[in-house]
């Protein structure tokens, strides 16, 4: 309600305008300088004058309400995927589209606002809708709902019109979108399915090993050929490597089709299957799927010097295979392994396990020694036969004094402060409640090195460690104090634990001594190691100086090279900490890059490479899904329409149509801001000076 309101209560203005006639009155009338008229005419300017500047120390408002409307809005996402155009020519797509134009034309004659948006959520101009490229190559159909209502969030949005052939390929189910206004859903496509032969998926490890031999696992999906043979090809390099034939059992279906493949050249390789056209296929496009595979060296070779046969080295053994890239051989002198696995003097070893080494025998000393020199990583056991004065003497990071044979039994305690790799809380809970393990007693000195278990003897914590970790130099090392990770490993099966605890300790131990310390201050890498076509290539960049301290603001050259030889060059500042750079619009394929900065003058380079995938969800599937989308109407309170009845949405729309939002905002105006106000004030205060100037009276 519009009018004139103060801070206070009127009664101020009430008693205050007699205070000031009392002034006022008392002040004249007790002058007899003036006749009666011009006394009479100062009062009322000295009156108005003292109420006005009363008034105004109230703080007085106008205060008015304005009022504005706002139409309901109707928003229309066109699904632009590539799979709109798979079974609907892009003319007659175009000529739906403009079906989709009129309706929204009548209906902002109707009163309301239309926005067209594609699935990504941007928005699109009515004028660019005649050059859509239906050339999206995912379609995610709950996020695009989920998105546009967050847009409109604070609009009066009355509905969402859906164009689509209600085929999605990311993200979950659009009927679980939890929409708050209805959803209207045309169909565009053919909803019986075509005849046709795919190459679904290919199934392969990203990794292999040179010389090994590795599957590749094709999907080849069926709709429509019951009883045909169909061949199966494996090709890389342009060599066809195998061929397969099956003949189709099922009118719709699939089957797996399984190569062996010998892992022969070092890099990356690209595999293609492919699966021989039939006559009256809808579309040869899903013939073929590739997969890349790094082919390496070989997996990291672990070597496990025992004293003797120690259920150690099957705990030991189940928790290294838990990864594939390491291999585990096995040495006790005196006793010959014939599984293959035992010691090879040609292996390039990575890391070496001493159990209860060294000893007082000085058995396999001259091996032992041989890798010292090596600067092979050592993790040492300490058991009941290994020489503590050798072993002080040996190792870099621990030293047992007084020992005389006396044996510890301790539990473990973690180290919360350790960081040189993480281990879930939950695993270290567990691994606190094992049963005790027998440590040699003594004085226990660090030399160097980060404890991760310390000793605990019932409840008392003590300073001792039970396993530390470090590196001297370039070479890493770990001692565990005592033997019994069987004791452990068998204590968690018979607690029915899921939990892996002590194979995923051993794991993290090998992993840590097995990795290279990098010691380069110029380090570019990708974050993973396969991208698809519509994903950005993420570069990250670390650059240090000389004592290994963060530097930013290098000027960074980079060169791409894909498998044709053909190269790209950028350049890009590492500007802040985690820094990450971009690359888009890569084609599929297998890519080597270059970086290079200068440091103090020197030139500094790092290389490595990744592969990029076409990304082909879309020509997966070319059914329409008209079922769904009646479902997403009817939950949300919309409805559906084939492509042929396009023009009907705007009558039903209008027959509910949604009433404008009407927005109130109410506006506050000061008094004392109106020019007119003060110039009042100063009028009266200026009239009675004159006055009493030509009157006499000053």
């Amino acid at each position: 309600m519009n009018g004139l309101y103060i801070e206070y209560s009127w009664w101020w203005l009430f008693f205050g305008a007699l205070a000031c006639a009392l002034i006022t009155y008392f002040f004249y009338t007790q002058k007899q300088i003036w006749n009666l008229t011009v006394n009479r005419i100062l009062i009322v300017l000295r009156f108005s004058a003292l109420v006005l500047i009363l008034f105004l120390l109230l703080d007085p408002m106008f205060k008015s309400i304005q009022r504005y409307y706002e139409k309901p809005i109707m928003s229309f996402i066109i699904d632009d995927s590539e799979s709109m155009i798979a079974t609907v020519s892009k003319d007659k797509l175009q000529s739906l589209v403009n079906s989709i134009v009129d309706v929204a034309k009548k209906l902002e004659s109707d009163g309301y606002d239309t926005k067209f948006y594609n699935l990504s959520g941007d928005k699109i101009e009515e004028e660019d809708l005649a050059s859509l490229n239906f050339d999206g190559k995912v379609t995610n159909l709950s996020k695009s709902i989920q998105k546009l209502e967050e847009i409109n969030e604070h609009e009066n949005l009355a509905g969402i019109t859906l164009v689509t052939d209600g085929i999605f390929n990311q993200g979950f189910s659009p009927l679980y979108v939890p929409s708050v206004v209805p959803v209207y859903t045309v169909g565009i496509g053919d909803t019986i399915p075509q005849i046709d032969l795919q190459v679904k998926d290919v199934y392969a490890n990203r990794i292999a090993y040179m010389g090994n031999k590795f599957p590749i696992i094709a999907e080849v999906v069926n709709e429509g050929f019951l009883g045909k043979v169909v061949e199966v090809s494996l090709t890389s390099n342009g060599k066809i490597l195998d061929r397969k034939r099956f003949k189709i059992s099922n009118e719709k279906g699939f089957e797996q089709i399984e190569f062996l493949v010998e892992a022969k050249k070092k890099g990356y390789q690209k595999f293609i299957v492919s699966v021989k056209s039939l006559d009256g296929e809808f579309s040869k496009e899903n013939n073929s799927k590739s997969v890349y595979i790094e082919v390496i060296e070989g997996k990291e070779k672990i070597l496990l010097i025992a004293n003797a046969p120690h259920p150690d080295i099957k705990a030991i053994r189940e928790g290294v295979e838990k990864n594939k890239n390491y291999e585990l051989h096995v040495y006790i002198p005196g006793l010959k392994l014939n599984n293959g696995l035992g010691y090879d003097k040609k292996a390039k070893y990575d890391l070496v396990i001493l159990h209860e080494f060294p000893n007082i025998k000085n058995k396999a000393g001259l091996l032992i020694k041989k890798f010292v020199n090596e600067q092979v990583p050592f993790w040492y056991i300490i058991g009941d036969v290994t020489d503590i004065n050798a072993f002080n003497k040996m190792n870099n990071l621990l030293t047992i004094e007084g020992y005389r044979g006396q044996k510890d039994k301790v539990t473990v305690a973690f180290n919360d402060t350790f960081k040189a790799f993480t281990f879930p809380k939950e695993k270290k809970d567990l691994i606190t409640k094992m049963a005790p393990v027998e440590v040699p007693f003594g004085e226990y000195k660090l030399k160097s090195g980060n404890i991760l278990m310390y000793h605990q003897i019932g409840s008392v914590k003590t300073s001792k460690p039970l396993l530390v970790l470090g590196e001297t130099g370039d070479v890493k090392s770990a001692v565990l104090t005592g033997t019994g990770l069987w004791k452990w490993r068998l204590q968690e099966g018979l607690l029915d634990s899921d939990e892996g605890a002590i194979d995923e300790l051993i794991s993290k131990v090998i992993q840590y001594l097995s990795t290279k310390t990098d010691k380069r201050r110029f380090r570019v890498n990708t974050t993973q190691p396969e991208y698809s076509d519509i994903e950005d290539i993420v570069i990250e960049t670390e650059v240090y100086n000389d004592i290994y301290e963060s530097i930013y603001g290098q000027t960074i050259d980079l060169v791409i090279q894909n498998d044709k030889g053909e190269k790209m060059s950028y350049t890009y500042l590492n500007s802040a900490p985690y820094f990450k750079y971009h690359l888009s619009d890569l084609t599929e394929g297998v890519y080597k890059y270059t970086a290079s900065t200068n440091i103090n003058g020197k030139k500094e380079y790092s290389t490595g490479n990744f592969t990029v995938k076409t990304m082909e969800l879309e020509a997966l599937n070319p059914t329409a899904n008209f079922e769904l989308l009646r479902s997403i109407a009817d939950k949300t309170g919309g409805a559906f329409y084939e492509s042929n009845t396009i023009n009907e949405i705007s009558d039903l729309v209008l027959s509910n149509k949604s009433a404008q939002r009407i927005h109130a905002e109410e506006m506050y105006k000061e008094v004392g801001s109106s020019y007119w106000i003060l110039t009042l004030l100063c009028l009266l205060l200026f009239s009675e000076w004159v006055i009493r100037k030509v009157f006499g009276g000053f």
